[in-house]
C-alpha cells in the first residue's frame, strides 16, 4: 500500500525525513492555508488534501531515492538526475494511489501525527471518497506533476488508441497525438483562490524542516493568503536553497510566487 511505501521511502535527505512525514506536514500546512482562506470541507478541499498526499509520488522512483539516499549519507553525487514530478506516472503509481483511497481516508480520519525537525504537529480530516471521481482525478495527478511550476499534463493517444497521461515541460508545444492537458494555470483558475494550494504546502514543508522552524508560526503572523505569499517571497531565495539540497536546478521561484499572488485581492 501507498502509505507503507512512503514511511520506508526517504522524502528529504534532511535528518532522513521519510515520505509520509514530508508528505502529512504538506497536508497539515495546506489545510491550515485553507482555514485562513476560508475553504469549508467539501469537494474541493477533498481534492486538495488527497493531492497534498500523494503530490511527491514520483519520489518513490528507484533512482530519486538514490539522490536522496546519497544526499542524506554525504555520499558521491549520483550519476543519474531525476525529477521527481516527472515520474509520477511512473513505476504503477497510479494502481497503487488508487488502491490505497480507503487507507488514505482512515488515515486522515483516524489523526495523523507529524514529526518535523523540532516540534510535532496533529491533525484529522474527513475525507469523502465520493469526491474523487475520474475527473477529480485527473485534476489530482495535475497537481502532482505541475507542484513545481515546471511540468503539466498531456492526454496522448497512444498507438492501441488508448488516451494516456504524460509528462510534458513545453507549454508553448503540443505533442501530435496529444488530446487535451492540464496546465498549473488551468488549476489555478479552476480552484481560485487554492489553486496553487499543493504547491504551497510542499514549500512551506520543504522550508521549515530544512531550516527547523516551526511553520504553526507563519500562520500567527499572516491574517490573510495574501499575507503569506508575500512572507513567501520574500523567503524564496531560503526557500529555493532548501529545495535544491535535494534536487538541484531553477525553480524561478519568485516569479512562480508572483503567479500565485496575481489575482488575490
Amino acid at each position: 500500500m501507498l502509505l507503507d511505501r512512503y514511511r520506508q521511502a526517504l522524502g528529504k535527505s534532511k535528518e532522513g525525513q521519510s515520505l509520509y512525514h514530508h508528505s502529512m506536514a504538506a497536508v497539515d500546512i495546506l489545510l491550515r492555508v485553507a482555514a485562513l482562506a476560508g475553504e469549508q470541507p467539501g469537494p474541493r478541499l477533498d481534492r486538495l488534501v488527497f493531492a497534498g498526499v500523494i503530490h511527491d509520488v514520483g519520489k518513490l522512483d528507484p533512482d530519486f531515492q538514490v539522490m536522496l539516499e546519497a544526499a542524506y549519507r554525504k555520499g558521491p553525487d549520483p550519476a543519474k538526475i531525476v525529477k521527481h514530478e516527472a515520474c509520477t506516472f511512473d513505476h504503477d503509481h497510479q494502481h497503487l494511489v488508487l488502491e490505497s483511497k480507503e487507507a488514505i481516508r482512515d488515515e486522515l480520519r483516524g489523526g495523523v501525527a507529524v514529526r518535523n525537525a523540532e516540534f510535532d504537529s496533529q491533525f484529522s480530516y474527513c475525507l469523502d471518497l465520493e469526491s474523487l471521481d475520474e475527473r477529480a482525478m485527473e485534476h489530482i495527478w495535475a497537481f502532482a506533476v505541475t507542484h513545481h511550476g515546471l511540468f503539466y499534463v498531456s492526454y496522448e493517444r497512444d498507438a492501441d488508441g488508448e488516451v494516456r497521461p504524460r509528462v510534458r515541460r513545453q507549454w508553448t508545444c503540443s505533442a501530435q497525438r496529444e488530446v487535451r492537458r492540464i496546465t498549473l494555470v488551468d488549476l489555478l483558475v479552476e480552484y481560485h483562490p487554492l489553486g496553487g494550494l499543493v504547491m504551497i504546502g510542499d514549500l512551506i514543508a520543504s522550508y521549515c524542516h530544512e531550516n527547523r522552524k516551526d511553520y504553526r508560526k507563519a500562520f500567527a503572523q499572516a491574517r490573510t493568503l495574501r499575507e503569506l505569499i508575500e512572507r513567501l517571497t520574500q523567503l524564496a531565495p531560503e526557500i529555493e536553497a532548501a529545495l535544491t539540497r535535494d534536487d538541484p536546478r531553477d525553480y524561478g521561484l519568485e516569479a512562480v510566487l508572483a503567479l500565485l499572488g496575481g489575482g488575490l485581492p
